[in-house]
């Protein structure tokens, strides 16, 4: 039997998912009327919205998996995977005039598509810093969160600045080892790392999920 806590869980997630889709879709809705009025532009956007979604999945996934044996390899698909999502972010640097379409709509229109992919990863987050409180204890876990954030910084630098994908980690790992540790040398990837770092978790302080006791 379920907790009364247990059953307002299940619906503030059901909630929250609905409006995950609902941001996701007024994003895609936004890029159809513009698309309609100056033809199809941005498509790009559409590919980083879906992998925004990726690391949602896969932290959904970790519910589902009871064993270590899958639980860790799928964490560290997750974080390969999670800095995408507010990758979205930084779409924001091709904001400009583009007649005839109205600055204060190409605002609208690329704020959206952020907004949507900041929402889906903190919401993925919260997800699996739920797991992992339940696996290693609030505290381990507090740190492991962190330490992910931190390293989503880093990921989104590289994949803004040497244009590197989640998927190059198994297709040539070897080869984003030594743009990575090249990139990273430089002031810049400090600065950027630690400013989206600290700018993702601050919203994920905001907006994480509250934590429910459930009861049988």
């Amino acid at each position: 039997m379920h907790s009364p806590t247990a059953e307002r869980g299940e619906v503030d997630t059901s909630v929250r998912s609905f409006a995950l889709v609902a941001v996701s879709g007024l994003a895609l809705g936004l890029w159809a009327a513009r698309s309609t009025l100056v033809g199809p532009r941005f498509v790009f956007l559409w590919w980083n919205l879906f992998l925004a979604w990726v690391p949602w999945l896969l932290s959904t996934s970790l519910r589902f998996t009871r064993r270590g044996l899958f639980f860790w390899p799928l964490l560290a698909a997750w974080l390969a995977f999670w800095p995408n999502a507010p990758y979205l972010l930084t779409d924001l640097v091709h904001l400009k005039l583009r007649p005839p379409v109205p600055l204060w709509f190409d605002v609208l229109f690329l704020a959206s598509f952020a907004w949507a992919g900041c929402l889906v990863g903190w919401d993925s987050l919260s997800q699996v810093h739920a797991e992992l409180c339940a696996r290693c204890g609030p505290r381990l876990a507090g740190t492991l969160i962190a330490a992910s954030v931190l390293l989503c910084g880093i990921g989104v630098f590289l994949g803004r600045f040497e244009r590197l994908n989640s998927w190059e980690l198994v297709t040539s790992p070897l080869q984003v080892a030594i743009t990575a540790s090249e990139a990273l040398l430089q002031p810049r990837a400090g600065v950027f790392s630690i400013a989206f770092a600290s700018f993702v978790g601050a919203g994920y302080l905001f907006t994480r999920r509250p934590r429910t006791i459930s009861a049988s």
